[in-house]
This record gives C-alpha cells, structure tokens and sequence, in this order.
C-alpha cells in the first residue's frame, strides 16, 4: 500500500475534517500507484487515514476512512448498503433520486442517480474510476438495474487525467424513462441530458414551490419545465424561458405527460425576455429562477454577482404585491450570505418591501457533509413582495 506524510500545515488542515488533502501539504509520497488506496500519515509515522490517491490533480488524497480496515468488497457493499438506507429514510414521493452522492456517503467521487429501474454513474477522481468494475458488481446485485449508464462527460475528469465517456454498462440505452415526483410525471434521458438527466438537487424545492404559485407565473431557464409542472396544477397560466430549443421541447412533452393545457414555451434570452417584460409592464404572481452556476470558480464572483443582481432586480420589479419569487444559485463559490446581500440590493433598487418566506438548499439525498463545505451548493431562497 502506498504512503503518504503530510507536511505539519498539511496536518493542521486535516485536522479540521476536511476530507481532501492537496499535493502541497504532503511532505512524501512513496509507492502510490495512480487510483489506489494509500495510507496516510504524520511525520512521525502516526496512522491517519486511508483514501484515494491521485497523481495528477491537486486534490492529492481523498478521505474514505480513518480506521486501519480492509477495504474490500464487504467494505465497499457497506457504504453502498448505507447510502441506500438513507435515501430509503429521507426520499419522499418520487423514483428519481440521488442515490450515492460522492464523499457525503463516505464513497469519494462516485455519484449514483436513479430513475426508475435504471441507474446512471459517475467517477469523477482515479480512486473512483478505478474501483469501476466492483461498483459495478455491486450496484448490479443490489438493485438489479434494467440498466446502468456512466456518464463520465464532464471535464472535471481531465483534472484527474481521465478521458471523458459515456457507456452503457449494463443493459440496454433505455432511451426516455417516465419517472414521477410527487403529482407530475416528467421523461428523462439519462444519456443525452443535463447532469445524468435531470437536476435531482432541486426536486424539493419544486414540490415545495408548487404550494405558493398562483395565477400568473414565469418559469425562466426552465429547462424540462420542472417548476412550471408543479405550478401549473394550481396556477392560471405558466409562461416557460428558456434559450434551448430542445430544452422547450422536453418541457411541451412533460406538460403534454401531465395533461397540463395552462404552459406556455417561450425560446428566449432570460435576461432579454425580462427586460422586455419590464419594459412592457407585465406583471406575475410568481417567478421561478434558476439559472446555471454563473461562478464556477473564485475569479467569476464579482461578474457572478452582477448577473444574479439583474436578474432578480429585474423579476422582483415583475413581481404582483404578494407574489412569490423562488429564486436560486448553484455556484458553490457564491456564498449563501454574499447571495442574499444580492437579494437585499435587488430589492432595494426595485423600491420594493420583500421578505423572506423560505431558506432553502439541496434535496436530502444530496446531505452536506458538515466537514465538506464543497457539499453544500445550491442556495434556494423563497421570496414574497410585501408591496
């Protein structure tokens, strides 16, 4: 097994509980083969941890233990065993969930998505992707997929050296599935779609907002048309943005799916459309936003900020007195507290009294690790304008 020493500032990082240690922290590396499991170590030899090597990012160790322990297949059953526990305890009315998400589950880099009788996987580190076939051994004998995809078409792979991929594991492409959550049904495709196929962290957040929309509501970057499925049960008529021609045409099949005649899709810039929609004196009684991340690293806060800023300024401006505005950002480097000094500043230069109604997150299938802040990324923030 191949060795590890830290440097003493690597130690004292460790010893906060993160689970990542980089290259710069370590003071020796001896024998570590690329993907494998080493052991890490002080100075003074003292035993740390065991986790996954990397030889080419600078994410050096991933943490799986802290306990000197066989890491066989028992072991790597276990931690799939308790990730499926927990989804079976916190996962309400749906069949698409997270079901192993990465260092959270105590599996590093590995990311399992189910919809229906089909799984979809990720391995995004060497220490992952070399432990492929077991996952797949044991993914198979545990939840008998009638299929199991990879999708490993993400550039985060190339930090690693890792060639990006897509393959079919395990049974046949499935092609669309009909997946359900709570009252909507939507089709996914796991080969072809956003993330593994749809965006999974937010689906609480959706059932939750179908509670407050009422008459009038935009859904903008609405890909599948996720929101405005739920909305649209309750509200008058939902408007659908987005810049994709073939996002807008999942969100018509989802809508088509539920019987929902009250959608309309609309392909535009979301910032153009609600330009315009000020300019015209439109008026809703709720707005969903949900763009991409806009910071995907330290150096795009600042343009980030201003982003969100026009956005929200924008759909607070568009907003009925009493309309809720549910609005979101995914960039893990956008802080929740420098988000809602965008919502404060928004609000203000809207000349608008809004408050907040709900401070939201991921779904539960997506826990953060307290150790982990790279866990904790999507800020969901309800919104109601007083007048």
């Amino acid at each position: 097994m191949g060795l590890l020493t830290l440097t003493s500032k690597g130690f004292a990082w460790f010893h906060k509980g993160h689970p990542w240690i980089f290259r710069d922290d370590l003071e020796k590396i001896r024998d570590a083969a690329p993907g494998a499991i080493v052991t890490l170590e002080k100075k003074n030899g003292e035993f740390l941890a065991q986790g996954f090597y990397s030889d080419r990012s600078k994410i050096a160790f991933r943490l799986v233990s802290r306990n000197r322990e066989a890491m066989d297949r028992e072991f790597w059953k276990g931690r799939l065993q308790r990730a499926a526990r927990f989804r079976q305890a916190v996962v309400g009315k749906t069949n698409a969930y997270r079901l192993v998400y990465g260092e959270s589950d105590g599996i590093p880099s590995l990311i399992v998505d189910r919809y229906g009788d089909h799984l979809v996987m990720q391995t995004l580190s060497q220490g992952a992707d070399h432990l492929t076939p077991l996952f797949i051994e044991l993914l198979s004998e545990m939840f008998q997929p009638a299929s199991l995809i990879i999708r490993n078409d993400l550039s985060v792979r190339g930090l690693e050296g890792l060639p990006q991929e897509k393959k079919t594991l395990l049974g046949n492409l499935p092609g669309n599935i009909e997946v359900y959550e709570e009252d909507i049904r939507y089709w996914v495709d796991p080969w072809s779609g956003q993330k593994t196929g749809s965006y999974l962290d937010q689906r609480e957040n959706r059932v939750r907002a179908g509670t407050y929309f009422r008459g009038e509501v935009l859904d903008a970057f609405c890909y599948q048309g996720l929101f405005g499925l739920h909305a649209a049960r309750a509200a008058g008529r939902v408007i659908c943005v987005d810049s994709s021609q073939e996002a807008l045409e999942r969100a018509a099949e989802n809508a088509r799916l539920n019987g929902l005649g009250n959608m309309e899709f609309r392909r535009e810039n979301v910032f153009d459309f609600l330009k315009k929609e000020v300019e015209r004196g439109r008026r809703y009684d709720g707005i969903n936003l949900d763009p991409p991340a806009f910071a995907k690293s330290r150096g795009d806060i600042a343009s980030a900020g201003r982003g969100y800023k026009e956005l929200n300024l924008r759909a607070i401006r568009l907003l009925n007195p009493g309309g809720v505005l549910v609005t979101s950002s995914c960039s893990y480097n956008l802080s929740e507290s420098r988000f809602l000094e965008i919502l404060q500043d928004s609000a203000r230069d809207a000349k608008a009294e809004v408050r907040i109604i709900e401070r939201r997150g991921q779904s539960a299938d997506h826990p953060v690790l307290l150790t982990f802040p790279e866990s904790h990324y999507l800020k969901c923030i309800f919104l109601q304008k007083i007048e």
